[in-house]
């Protein structure tokens, strides 16, 4: 990230929006495995870092990169290698 980027840290469940979009269930109330630490959160309690494209959710026990989400011309893009699991929890 370049230090022209403006980076805000909030919740995970400042991302719900973005989420929506990409999941069929609340994905904030999920619950996620940390590959790094294997710390297991819902992921609106994972840190957000919001950037222009898109946003990236880190581990609040060992800031790993859990999940990326990134807007482009040609659709959403998601990277979820930092979560070693994700379960959606019913409604």
């Amino acid at each position: 990230m370049s230090h022209e980027q403006v980076c805000s840290a909030l919740d995970g469940n400042a991302a719900g929006g973005l989420l929506g979009e990409v999941f069929a269930f609340d994905a904030t109330a999920a619950r996620t495995t940390c590959a790094g630490c294997a710390r297991v959160t819902p992921i609106g309690e994972l840190r957000l870092y919001a950037v222009e494209m898109g946003a990236i959710l880190r581990c609040p026990s060992c800031n790993e990169a859990v999940v990326r989400i990134a807007r482009t011309p040609r659709g959403l893009w998601l990277d979820l290698r930092g979560a070693a699991t994700v379960v959606a929890v019913p409604a």
